[in-house]
């Protein structure tokens, strides 16, 4: 049997499409499927809480899913055997998780929305010992309470203890002239030490990414000034980074002038190369190793054509950078407190989840992706820049209701692109060229648009080329519960 429900995120209920029974020991012969009327539910993890009940409406087992995806059907899972033990009924909760932290963004609202109700089977006879409270299992949680307050009475006590650690710890340091020096090797910090005022250092053992040579050795990163290992001595705190670069990488005025002939390796380009700092990359660049991925120096200022070319899988800053964080395949450009994604690369990736966080899109930052069909973004998002997103796989996108502002051509030559979910008001920005495909041929495409009720007439007195719809009902019983199911 399929038991459907449905998730309101507006009113945060779960409901059932019906009343279900279910025999008792019938496992995993039910499946439970719950659809949402969120737009953004596929960018969620869930799991689901039962308790059960027997006969005389007492709790006898509380059950918690493993995490749970939600695909084009919805969220589905098995019934196991546990959640048909006793006769009775049984509670579902529905709980969704950011993925990126595992925190909790939001739960249906209650705990008594029935499931199912239990009947017994032929083959089953329940024990009218079943029908009983289980006290054992209530002592357990008082027990389980009292080693809790324990472990919270002796947390607070060793972060009192280590704020008195410290300060004496810092004031031996203090006394005894002691600096600590920490080592980096590609913004990742492989070792610190103290070490006395006036004493030499001992350089710390680290490996080099495979076809990388060491140019010059460590430097200060606050002086930018080389360190001598044999000679010079500690008079301060400091950090010090390694300069190192793949071997045959090719450097003139610190602008990279060639990538080498390293196909499927990863090319590393240094700081410094001949007294000067590495800041750019040549415009001349025309050969590309195929399957290559790129980590630019410190004092990097562009990412350069050669970022975007084809044969390139990634390009990756130090996690020291000043301006750019790296993150798992994708760049994004700091601004004080504000973070906008500039480069993307990662091209085997079918689905691309943007942090949440970032504000804009920059040109060309999803570019180039065949193989992705779908892109999540954040409910953050408020600035697109022309050609952000182009030349993808996917058939749809939902743009969140913080977006406000998008350039001529942001969404451009998506050729599989169908519907486009605007969830809050960009008709003040948005011209026939905003979300447009043209063909080799100079054919002109676009996307069907779903707007909500009432931005409607905003986008229709534009008299724009869009076929424009009402976001509402009817899309969602196609989109999240077929019709005739």
């Amino acid at each position: 049997m399929i038991l459907k429900y449905k998730y309101h995120s507006d009113s945060g209920l779960l409901e059932a499409y019906r009343s279900y029974t279910l025999a008792q020991n019938n496992s995993l012969s039910d499946t439970i499927v719950i659809t949402s009327t969120a737009l953004d539910a596929e960018r969620y993890n869930y799991c689901l809480e039962f308790i059960c009940y027997n006969s005389k409406s007492i709790p006898k087992a509380q059950y918690i899913s493993p995490i749970l995806n939600y695909s084009d059907d919805g969220i589905s899972f098995a019934v196991p055997n546990n959640l048909t033990e006793f006769r009775g009924h049984v509670d579902i909760q529905l709980t969704g998780y950011d993925p990126d932290d595992n925190s909790i963004v939001f739960k249906s609202i209650s705990k008594n929305c029935k499931a199912f109700d239990v009947e017994g089977s032929l083959c089953v006879l329940e024990k009218d010992l079943n029908d009983t409270p289980n006290v054992f299992t209530e002592v357990l949680k008082q027990v389980e309470e009292i080693r809790n307050l324990r472990q919270d009475i002796l947390d607070e006590a060793m972060t009192k203890f280590s704020g008195v650690v410290d300060e004496l710890v810092f004031e031996y340091l203090k006394a005894h002239q002691l600096y600590k020096v920490k080592f980096y090797v590609y913004g990742k910090l492989i070792e610190e030490r103290w070490v006395a005022k006036g004493s030499k250092l001992i350089e710390p053992q680290y490996t080099l990414p495979d076809y990388c040579v060491v140019v010059g050795g460590w430097y200060n990163r606050d002086t930018e000034e080389w360190w001598n290992i044999e000679e010079d001595t500690a008079q301060g705190d400091m950090e010090l980074a390694l300069n190192f670069m793949t071997d045959d990488v090719v450097i003139s005025g610190g602008v990279i002038q060639s990538l080498g002939i390293h196909a499927g390796a990863d090319i590393y380009f240094p700081d410094f190369y001949e007294g000067e700092k590495v800041t750019s990359v040549s415009t001349e660049i025309s050969r590309v190793p195929d399957r290559v991925e790129l980590h630019y120096g410190y004092f990097m200022e562009e990412l350069g054509h050669i970022a975007y070319d084809r044969r390139v899988q990634g390009a990756y800053f130090p996690d020291t950078h000043p301006d750019i964080v790296s993150k798992e395949g994708r760049l994004y450009l700091k601004s004080g407190d504000e973070i906008g994604l500039l480069y993307c690369r990662t091209i085997k990736d079918e689905i691309i989840r943007i942090d949440e966080g970032c504000l804009y899109i920059y040109s060309y930052a999803l570019s180039d992706l065949p193989f992705t069909n779908k892109i999540i973004l954040p409910n953050s998002m408020t600035l697109f820049q022309h050609n952000c997103i182009t030349k993808t796989n996917i058939e749809e996108l939902i743009l969140p209701e913080s977006l406000t502002m998008l350039d001529e051509f942001a969404i451009s030559n998506n050729y599989n692109l169908k519907r486009v979910i605007i969830k809050g008001d960009v008709s003040g920005t948005l011209t026939d060229n905003t979300i447009v495909n043209i063909s080799d041929k100079g054919v002109f495409s676009r996307p069907t648009l779903y707007v909500q009720a009432q931005h409607y007439n905003n986008y229709k007195a534009l008299g724009l080329s869009y076929e424009i719809k009402v976001l509402g009902d009817d899309y969602y019983d196609e989109k999240y519960a077929p019709i005739g199911e």
